[in-house]
């Protein structure tokens, strides 16, 4: 069953992508076989694009530096 319509996300995608992941699941524990590990483990290291992305990324504080910037502009702009 395919919507036409998607919106935020694409339900049916996501709704097919849980119902195998169940059945993975399901299918491992039947087995027998223990279900484990992380995604942390799968990829320990960052990888080169991910910390040349990092070193430009925000932190906290820049985030709320900006909006107190904002909101002094707007602020001036009102007068």
């Amino acid at each position: 069953m395919t919507s036409k319509i998607q919106g935020e996300g694409n339900y049916d995608a996501a709704r097919q992508y849980d119902e195998k992941t169940r059945k993975f699941i399901e299918e491992k524990r039947k087995a027998g076989e223990e279900l484990k590990g992380s995604s942390k483990d799968a990829q320990p290291e960052l990888t080169d694009a991910e910390r040349e992305a990092l070193r430009h990324a925000k932190s906290g504080d820049e985030d709320r530096r900006d909006a107190d910037e904002l909101r002094r502009l707007e602020e001036a702009r009102k007068r």
